[in-house]
């Protein structure tokens, strides 16, 4: 046989060997912009799935209500939400994890609501230095300066993490997107033929990172609003944070009154600074010196009394990895925040109609919920499941084919850790029931069949809402 031919072969052959046998070992890197994932060929080839049906089985077990068992681990969070409501507790506090289905304070806002309307409450809880939906929101005004470094669980960096799955840093810099296109002289890499036959190359563009300079302070700005969810004023207000060096500080300035300095204390561990104004305030503008690259972690705007919800959100993640936030910390957030309850709601960010096994999922939601476990001790936790989704197919939107196959698996981790397990699949109809939210008047759901308006997160923070009260008011008969 012609050697031309026999060394090309040889090398797509390894090529194959190494996916083969390495692929299912890559190790995940999460991100907004190129995600890695493990690559399993020989169970994808396996196990090559039917994506125009779904077993019975599987959607049997998708459609169940939740049972009493699955909801018990809520009484201990329903007996003390009775009790403040009674006046014998003075703050309960919900952890509300997600991705970007409640991004923005949807579902969790309304949840807010609902529980502050029974037990009361005046604050929005915490708020990271930077969001990219801070204008979305309508729970509060938050604008910030460019100059914020925000690190999370999408981003590939060796920074340790706070509880909201972010840590900001002041910086000197801001990071600018640009395109740029190559000269013609460039390198063939940075061409394409303008003609299958012809030999002349057009420039590809580029989009490139680069850090600019940026003068004055990495600053903050929180004011109130006085709509469902919010609250028109702060009152008691805890900046968190750690890594400050000797001579750090912040600037403080309350409804755009005088400045005040207030020192920051070093060390590794959480430090909560309490801003708490002698009035309640409307407006609260934090400055950081960018030449201090501390760790800022959030705001919590809260008071004494009440029920607060937390909106722990970030777009893209799966939930699988809340190890990049250390133990240390965790149990330092745990202590100043007091957690009585901790939701996680993920799921879609790993749905794929091809998959029939979502095992590795499972492991990795499981080894999640233990590491917050670990630093909660006692506090019950709700697992909610995922949603309906919808894929097109030739007789229209249908429910992807693995969204039962990975509400079983959420199911079974919730089992394993001893957590609540709400279906929320099941409450919203089950299977093919997200076109019914997407043509609903108002539209429950996005054109996209997967993110819900503001009125189909208002609806499911009712459902959920109606799901915490009853559990509290069986308590009070």
């Amino acid at each position: 046989m012609d050697k031309r031919f026999i060394r090309p072969l040889l090398i797509v052959l390894l090529a194959v060997l190494l996916l083969v046998f390495i692929g299912p070992s890559i190790p995940v890197w999460e991100n907004e912009i190129l995600p890695i994932k493990p690559m399993d060929i020989i169970s994808s080839v396996l196990a090559a799935p039917d994506t125009t049906s779904v077993s019975q089985e599987a959607v049997k077990l998708a459609e169940q209500a939740p049972t009493v068992e699955e909801l018990g681990p809520l009484d201990q969070f329903a007996a003390k939400l009775q009790a403040l409501k009674s006046g014998k507790n003075q703050q309960l506090r919900i952890a509300y994890f997600g991705d970007s289905i409640i991004e923005g304070d949807l579902v969790s806002g309304r949840l807010r609501k609902n529980l502050q309307d029974f037990a009361g409450g005046n604050g929005v809880g915490l708020v990271g230095m930077t969001s990219i939906v801070n204008k979305f929101r309508k729970t509060i005004i938050h604008d910030f300066s460019t100059n914020w470094e925000a690190v999370s669980f999408m981003s590939k960096s060796s920074t340790p993490l706070g509880i909201m799955g972010h840590t900001f840093i002041p910086r000197s810099w801001q990071n600018v997107e640009t395109t740029i296109i190559p000269t013609a002289e460039s390198s063939s890499t940075d061409t394409v033929a303008s003609d299958s036959s012809a030999t002349e190359t057009v420039p590809v563009p580029k989009k490139v990172t680069r850090k600019v300079s940026v003068s004055g302070p990495a600053w903050v700005q929180y004011q109130g609003v006085n709509t469902p969810g919010g609250a028109a004023s702060f009152e008691h207000i805890r900046l968190f944070y750690s890594q400050a060096l000797e001579n750090s500080s912040v600037r403080v300035i309350y409804d755009g009154g005088e400045a005040r300095t207030v020192s920051l204390s070093p060390g590794n561990d959480v430090q909560v600074l309490d801003l708490s104004p002698a009035a309640p305030v409307k407006k609260l503008r934090l400055e950081f010196s960018s030449g201090h690259p501390i760790h800022v972690y959030g705001v919590s705007f809260d008071a004494p009394t009440g029920v607060y919800v937390d909106n722990i959100s970030i777009r893209g993640y799966s939930g699988m990895y809340f190890n990049r936030i250390p133990g240390d910390l965790l149990r330092g957030f745990q202590r100043a925040l007091n957690y009585d309850l901790v939701i996680l709601q993920y799921g879609e960010n790993v749905s794929n109609a091809r998959v029939t096994d979502y095992d590795f999922y499972r492991k990795g939601m499981v080894r999640s919920i233990k590491h917050l476990q670990d630093a909660m001790p006692g506090v019950p936790f709700l697992i909610i499941s995922a949603h309906d989704r919808s894929i097109r197919k030739d007789m229209g939107y249908s429910t992807s084919p693995d969204i039962p196959i990975l509400i079983k698996a959420q199911s079974e981790a919730a089992q394993e850790t001893g957590s609540a397990f709400w279906n929320l699949f099941a409450e919203m109809g089950g299977m093919n029931s997200m076109p019914s939210w997407v043509n609903a008047s108002p539209a429950l759901a996005g054109k996209d069949y997967t993110h819900f308006t503001i009125a189909g997160a208002n609806k499911v923070g009712e459902m959920l809402s109606n799901l915490i009260l009853s559990g509290s008011k069986a308590v009070a008969e």
